[in-house]
């Protein structure tokens, strides 16, 4: 039925999870099929039948399969259906077939269980049996590659009793790699399937192909005319790398090493390098030290290797590295013999001699041992002020000889009968930190001369000398390192009045002069105040962090300082709620500026009544969303409503707009005017029917229809409205008469709208007049943090002031100034009633023809696209062409005759959905469908129309009462089906009469996907939501998967979890969708 490597190889696929569905055939006695995907994303179909007969039976659509042998795809099937009907039933019964088809797997594995066991000890004796062992030798040289590099090259012997040379070694090692066989001689042939090597030589052989592979990187490294060419045959280079994994084998292996000197047995040892050095007197009265086997010595330090009389000797190779520098500083000099003058020996010793030890055999004659010594070291620092100058002088004292290094020019008061051994690890950690202070010398004194480099060299450098140096300070330095002992502190309000943030800053003991200088050292950042009594007051200290950290919040300026006292625009002070909400040290928060932080946390603090009518409508989140409008409202704060799509954004705004109304304005007041809600064109009459049900006794006017139904409306103007509804369009076009009017408020609903701070939409929202203006978007971040930036200078300008100076502002500063005027609940959060809505991914298969024209596709886009990233300017320059192409390799995922006319052929993911609607349909459900492409949408309205399946059909040139009219009939009952242009539906419908959603095609950004699946999941939902992502496997869309998901963190950050967002495509994204390097 199937072989052991068979069974092996289809076992693998279903442990791995390559079995994609199984499903059971209809009109069969016991039938099913699956899906398996196999070696470069190809899709095989296996089919599985238990006949009448007793007999099971199987087949597979892969070029592997015979019918009386089964191939690994059927296999994992096999193993699949076995795992499955182990496990318990959940809903249904098991059908006699299912018994029937069980027990026949069951007894399938248990004879292949008993085959393979068998099979694979037969295997074993008989490959023990009729295989011989090969013999293997190696044998080893040096060769000089370019540049003079030395390296290790390989050349080989294989036989049985008698042992041929290799000839052609890179022809052998492809020969063992692929299994096949070559002929040495007459009388003897490399046959894999005879002959075996033993283990440690199959590793080494099995090394030196990988060797083979590598060589192609760095033959190019290589001399043509050196002593080892990439085309010499009988031999091969072999990398240190490799050369590093072959060493545990070579002990066991037969292995030789060629030199100048023969050919040895090769003997790798760890001991005492063969090189020897002796310091000595020298003839003309100076010293000598004199090498032995230095020269005899080759180092292949980036092997670990030296190599000297036939031995290799390992060690480390930084040490070889150093030893191959030495000797090459002999190469142009006869013999190794290196002269020291007097002057030099003390620093060679020390230096030299003392380093050496450590790598080679030293000695050191006795005359030079006995004149050595090696005191403690004490170093000293004296400091002392003259002309507001820092003068230092540093000493090294070993016993009675002290040596001074801060000059220019080293001193030191010398004895001639010693030779002194430094303690130069010491001396050099104390130097570099001397080094880091910018002393100057001008020939007598070493000093520093201003005041920065003082404080850093006194505060920073000095206390990190720790125990190495003795400090010896006069008292003038002293004085000026004496802690200044202040205690600082700001006062923070706000005016209640004004609405003004008053800043005021004290220090007791500091007159008004001197607090000015300190704060604007302060607000230049830094590290020090000088007194006047030339000591310095520290900036870093723990009592001045949170006055630092809240000039920075507040993003003082000099120019706003006044004495000691500021103000500015309350604006500035509502980041600092959290951080200095509760208590700190220095920063003290005045009552009224705790009050307004509080009833920005706590909205239903202040007692602002519910409209009796929404009273019992509205829920307690609701009613909370009411109390923020309020607060915000009262404070004359605007904001961002940002609940998830589903939570009543309108109704809580409604109650907003009726509580506002309620109160008699003042005349000539922006109270007396009406309440303007701009919205995108699809939903001007939702919005009316809204007002109209939740709040009838309001004066609702829609500006809408042709410019002469609109002129009249204008004539009329404003008087006896409460609500003014228009959408961005209109408002675009109608601005100039917008603007000189002041509205009592204004409301921005799908503010995404403007997320775009340069549209000419943005623009005219900017330059509305209003009391209040607040946003209403389930998704105020899509693809940039631009995007709040654009809407919050639309609801609350001068929040974060310019664009450049909020693009300069780090993402946690962001997240505290937006918080207290983001409202953002989620329906996990609020719902608990709402049933759950359950996604999932459905791959589907590209037809065959639709493969064929997806690959050839993708081929010549991945070429373009490689040529178009290399011009100058690449990315940016062919963005929309790039972007361009990515749209038809999604088109063709959805269907080839998006965009090539006359294609007949079928498309995988359309008759998947149509079988996904019969389904449904036959199970009850009702369904949306969504897709981002409208002539898609028309050829699964001609799939329906041929099948007799009703269905309401919306895209964005459905008009906007027609919709809220499709929506109602829908949600009462009428038609199963309701197909949808994802970005003309996506916002703003209420569709709970579906419980099933399908996204036809993936959309760049996932928050407009769940845009969409939410029509169906939000209040008043009463079934549990199923999302279906249909989704062409080996293809883009599996790409775009997984950028969505790596791409969902900015709104986490800024906003609330829970939200999803994708940043615009960079050229990296481009990359890894088309799989170019």
């Amino acid at each position: 039925m199937s072989d052991e490597a068979t069974y092996l190889r289809g076992e693998a696929y279903f442990r791995s999870g390559q079995v994609l569905a199984v499903r059971m055939e209809s009109g069969s006695e016991a039938g099913y099929k699956a899906t398996v995907k196999g070696a470069n994303r190809e899709k095989y179909e296996v089919e599985v039948e238990a006949g009448r007969d007793g007999e099971l039976r199987a087949s597979c659509g892969c070029e592997a399969y015979a019918p009386l042998s089964y191939c690994k795809h059927i296999v994992a099937v096999l193993l699949k259906l076995a795992e499955e009907e182990r496990l318990p039933a959940e809903e249904e019964e098991m059908s006699g077939k299912d018994v029937h088809l069980t027990k026949q797997v069951i007894f399938l594995f248990d004879r292949a269980l008993s085959r393979r066991t068998e099979a694979s000890l037969q295997t074993l004796e008989d490959e023990a049996w009729e295989k011989r062992t090969l013999e293997a030798e190696y044998a080893f040289k040096l060769v000089k590659s370019f540049g003079g590099r030395t390296m290790f090259a390989v050349s080989m012997k294989v036989g049985l009793s008698r042992m041929y040379v290799v000839q052609k070694i890179k022809d052998f090692l492809k020969n063992f790699e692929s299994g096949t066989q070559m002929a040495f001689a007459k009388h003897f042939s490399y046959d894999p399937s005879e002959h075996a090597f033993k283990e440690h030589d199959e590793a080494l052989i099995g090394l030196l192909t990988e060797a083979m592979h590598a060589e192609e990187t760095y033959k190019d490294l290589l001399h043509s005319l050196s002593s080892y060419s990439y085309r010499e045959e009988r031999i091969l280079a072999v990398p240190p790398a490799v050369w590093e994994r072959m060493l545990p084998y070579l002990g066991r292996a037969s292995v030789s090493f060629e030199d100048k000197m023969g050919v040895h047995a090769m003997e790798l040892v760890e001991g005492e390098l063969p090189i020897a050095a002796r310091l000595d007197r020298a003839g003309s009265g100076g010293y000598q030290l004199v090498f032995e086997g230095l020269n005899d010595t080759v180092f292949l330090d980036s092997y670990g290797v030296a190599v000297s009389g036939g031995l290799l000797f390992r060690a480390d190779p930084d040490r070889l590295r150093r030893l191959a520098e030495l000797k090459n500083l002999f190469q142009y000099e006869s013999g190794t013999r290196l002269l020291i003058s007097s002057e030099q020996i003390e620093p060679f010793i020390d230096r030299v001699v003392r380093e050496l030890k450590a790598m080679i055999r030293v000695e050191i004659s006795p005359h030079i041992a006995d004149r050595i010594v090696s005191p403690p070291l004490n170093a000293r620092l004296y400091l002392d002020m003259e002309d507001d100058r820092l003068l230092a002088r540093l000493e090294y004292a070993y016993d009675d000889i002290v040596i001074t290094p801060l000059p220019q020019k080293e001193t030191k008061n010398a004895r001639e009968d010693v030779l002194l051994m430094r303690d130069l690890d010491r001396e050099n950690r104390i130097m570099a930190l001397i080094e880091r202070a910018a002393f100057k010398f001008n020939g007598k004194d070493v000093y520093l001369d201003h005041e920065d480099e003082m404080y850093d060299f006194l505060y920073g450098i000095l206390p990190q000398l720790g125990d190495d140096v003795d400090v010896y300070a006069t008292e003038a330095v002293r004085t000026v390192m004496r802690e200044a002992e202040y205690e600082p502190w700001a006062k923070l309000d706000v005016d209640a009045g004004t609405n003004w943030l008053e800043f005021s800053f004290d220090m007791e003991g500091l007159n008004e002069a001197d607090i000015r200088g300190l704060m604007q050292n302060l607000l230049e950042k830094k590290k020090y105040y000088r007194l006047p009594d030339g000591r310095f007051l520290s900036l870093e200290q723990e009592s001045f962090r949170d006055i630092t950290r809240l000039f920075e919040d507040l993003d003082l300026r000099k120019s706003e300082m006044n004495g000691t006292r500021m103000r500015m625009p309350a604006v500035r002070g509502f980041q600092l709620m959290d951080r200095f909400g509760g208590a700190s040290r220095g920063v003290q928060v005045g009552k009224s500026l705790r009050r307004l932080w509080d009833n920005l946390r706590h909205p239903d603090n202040l007692d602002f009544e519910i409209p009796s009518g929404l009273e019992p409508v509205l829920r307690d989140y609701q009613k909370f969303g009411f109390h923020w409008l309020k607060t915000l409202s009262h404070y004359r704060l605007g904001g961002i409503l940002a609940d998830d799509m589903g939570l009543g954004k309108t109704i809580q705004s409604i109650a907003y707009i009726v509580s506002e109304t309620a109160a008699p304005p003042e005349e000539g007041s922006a109270a007396a005017s009406p309440v303007l809600i701009v919205c995108p064109a699809s939903l001007i009459y939702n919005w009316e029917r809204e007002v109209r049900r939740f709040a009838p006794g309001l004066r609702t006017v829609v500006a809408a229809g042709d410019p002469q139904e609109r002129e009249g409306l204008m004539d009329d103007g404003l008087q006896g409205a409460d609500v003014w509804i228009t959408s961005y369009p209109l408002l675009r076009r109608d601005i100039d008469w917008y603007e000189k009017r002041t509205f009592r408020a204004l409301f921005l609903d799908e503010a995404q709208a403007i997320k775009n701070h340069a549209s000419l939409t943005s623009h005219a929202v900017r330059r509305l007049q209003a009391g209040q203006r607040f946003a209403l978007t389930g998704t105020p971040i899509e693809n940039s943090l631009d995007e709040l930036w654009s809407i919050f200078e639309a609801v609350f300008p001068g929040l974060f002031g310019s664009r450049k100076s909020f693009a300069d502002l780090p993402r946690d500063k962001i997240a505290r100034i937006v918080r207290p005027f983001i409202l953002r609940r989620l329906k996990s959060d609020v719902l608990k009633e709402l049933p759950d809505k359950i996604e999932s991914v459905q791959p589907s298969e590209l037809s065959a023809d639709q493969k064929r024209l997806y690959l050839a596709y993708l081929e010549r886009l991945q070429s373009d696209v490689v040529r178009d990233l290399s011009e100058d300017g690449g990315f940016q320059r062919n963005r929309m062409k790039i972007l361009a192409g990515l749209t038809r390799l999604r088109q063709l995922c959805c269907h080839p005759s998006l965009f090539l006319e006359g294609y007949e052929g079928s498309s995988g993911k359309l008759e998947q959905l149509l079988e996904l609607i019969e389904e449904c349909r036959s199970g009850g459900k009702r369904m949306l469908v969504f897709s981002q492409f409208t002539s898609m949408l028309d050829i699964i309205r001609q799939e329906l129309d041929a099948r007799d399946v009703s269905y309401f059909y919306l895209d964005g040139s459905t008009p906007s009462a027609r919709r809220v009219e499709m929506c109602d009939a829908f949600n009462g009952g009428e038609r199963e089906l309701f197909l949808i242009s994802l970005k003309a539906g996506g916002t703003g419908l209420n569709l709970t009469g579906a419980d099933t959603v399908v996204l036809f095609d993936l959309w760049w950004n996932p928050a407009v996907e769940q845009q969409a699946a939410d029509r169906a999941h939000r209040i008043g939902q009463k079934k549990v939501v199923q999302v279906f992502k249909l989704v062409a496997q080996g293809t883009i869309e599996e790409k775009m998967l997984q950028l969505q998901q790596r791409k969902k963190d900015l709104i986490e950050e800024i906003v609330r979890p829970g939200e999803t967002t994708l940043s615009a495509l960079t050229e990296d994204d481009i990359r890894e969708l088309l799989e170019i390097t």
